[in-house]
């Protein structure tokens, strides 16, 4: 797997000690109950890069 940018930046300064990279995920749901699906950006390919 690739590494990203970031990350990277991050291990120059720290090494390999322990890295926190916190994340969040969601289902999101209306009144009815229906769930709310959101498709991934072609260019980006993340669902969250709206």
């Amino acid at each position: 797997m690739a590494v990203s940018p970031y990350v990277a930046r991050l291990r120059a300064h720290v090494g390999h000690d322990l890295l926190l990279l916190p994340g969040v995920s969601a289902v999101v749901r209306d009144d009815a109950g229906r769930v709310l699906l959101a498709r991934r950006h072609p260019a980006l390919g993340r669902p969250d890069a709206l």
